[in-house]
Formats: C-alpha cells, structure tokens, sequence
C-alpha cells in the first residue's frame, strides 16, 4: 500500500518536534507544528494538507497555537491551490511565496553514485557536540548574530531527540574536520531525510553523497517501507536526489503573514 502524504507529513513534522522538543496539533485538513524554545520558521508552521477545507474559521483554529510568537506564521500549503483559496489567504494577510518545495520518495537505490572513501560518518549516540548544531544552522544561511542563539537551544533539544529509538544524528568528517550533517528520523515504517547540510568550504567533494548513501542503508535495515525528504523545486538538491533515485510525488507552497 502506497504511504499517503499524510504520513510523509507526519514524519517530517515529528521529526522536527522531536529535534526542537515540540507539538503536533492535528486539525485533520491540516497539521500544526510548535516549537516553542526554537524561534525559527521551519519549527513553526502549519502544514495545510487539504487547502479546499481551508476556511476563515479553519486558519483560525489553526493559527491560534502561534498567537504568543513573535515569528512569521508559516504555511505549507500543499498543490493544487484554488483561487478561491489564494484569495482567502490574501484577504488574511498572507503573501503566497514562489516557493516551491518538492516531496520526494526514494523510488529505486541508485547504483551510479558511490561515497567518497576520505570521508567518514559519525552516528551520534548519548553526547551532543555543539558541532553539529553550528554546521546546521550556518549552512541555513542563518543571521550571523542569531547563530549563537540557535547553538545554545539546540544543545538542550537535541539530545532529547537521541533518546528517541528513531531518531539518528550524523556528522561528516573530512580527515579530522567535521564539515557536513544529517537527520534520519523513522517511524511506522516510514524514514524521513532532514537537516543535510555541507559546510561551504567541504561542498562538491563527496559528503552529501557519502551522507545519503548512509543514511538510505541505515533506513532499509531499520525497516522502513519508504524514505522521503523535501527540498526546493528545480534546486540542485532536487536534481541531485533524482540521481540517488528519489521521485517527486507532491509540492507545496509556502505563505507568509508577518502580521497578526
């Protein structure tokens, strides 16, 4: 049986309400994800599954758990979007970006891509080295004056999400350098990708691939049906997952309101 992307949603907001010691709400044609101690959008959205079920009472319901931050409220709003719903949005002060994010399935393990031998992959275990967060969060293009902010949270978050059975951290070292992250967050069958990031100095040599290449052998062995990741619609990142056998099945696009 084929996953939904109602399950594909699931673990990707999971797995950030577990890195960031978060919640789910669930409103049905909608998935809300809070994360109160971790001021960064991609921690607090809702994730609008069904934007025909979208109403002036329905955003409300959903928006009400983002009333006390000061962030941006945040919506995926999955494809197709109706201009009935656009003009919703619009009149609610959302502005509908050109963003678009591609969900992606692993279809077929690709045999052409191989790992780079000098590069070398540290699962975490019960320690949390501030490392990892500083990699992450930089190659974000994270503000520079936020950065510190960040590291400081995700020391304390973090090695909360180690102590659930599936949730892996991984680290890429070239020689004694570590240069590159990634989250491999399973449940129910289903494996999700996050947070795979290169350190700019590192890029085109191998660590993005050596990463993928672990983290696609760790999710078959622990069961999982499916792998799925996100990324941004004709990005270098969609085309190089292609090449490690992903498909694309569904996108989505983001809106913003700056204001309450």
């Amino acid at each position: 049986m084929a996953t939904s992307i109602r399950e594909l949603v699931l673990n990707e907001a999971r797995a950030y309400a577990v890195f960031g010691n978060g919640r789910l709400n669930d409103h049905r044609f909608a998935i809300s994800l809070v994360c109160d101690e971790v001021p960064d959008m991609r921690f607090n959205r809702v994730y609008v599954l069904e934007p025909a079920n979208l109403t002036a009472e329905s955003l409300e319901e959903t928006s009400r758990n983002f009333f006390s931050s000061a962030l941006p409220l945040r919506l995926d709003v999955y494809l197709p979007i109706s201009s009935e719903t656009e003009s919703l949005l619009e009149r609610k002060g959302f502005d509908l970006t050109e963003d678009y994010a591609a969900e992606m399935i692993l279809e077929r393990s690709s045999s052409s891509l191989r790992r780079n031998r000098a590069v070398k992959v540290e699962k975490l275990t019960g320690r949390f080295p501030d490392t990892f967060s500083k990699i992450m969060v930089k190659a974000f293009d994270t503000p520079s004056d936020v950065v510190p902010t960040l590291v400081s949270i995700f020391r304390h978050t973090a090695p909360r999400a180690l102590e659930h059975k599936g949730a892996a951290l991984y680290l890429a070292y070239l020689g004694a350098e570590p240069v590159g992250t990634l989250y491999l967050f399973s449940q129910g069958g289903v494996g999700g990708i996050y947070n795979l990031t290169v350190a700019q100095s590192a890029r085109r040599q191998g660590v993005a691939t050596t990463l993928m290449l672990q983290a696609i052998e760790d999710s078959q062995a622990a069961g999982n049906d499916t792998l799925c990741l996100q990324t941004r619609v004709g990005s270098f990142q969609e085309r190089f997952s292609e090449r490690l056998g992903f498909k694309t099945i569904a996108r989505r696009k983001r809106a913003v309101r700056s204001r309450a």
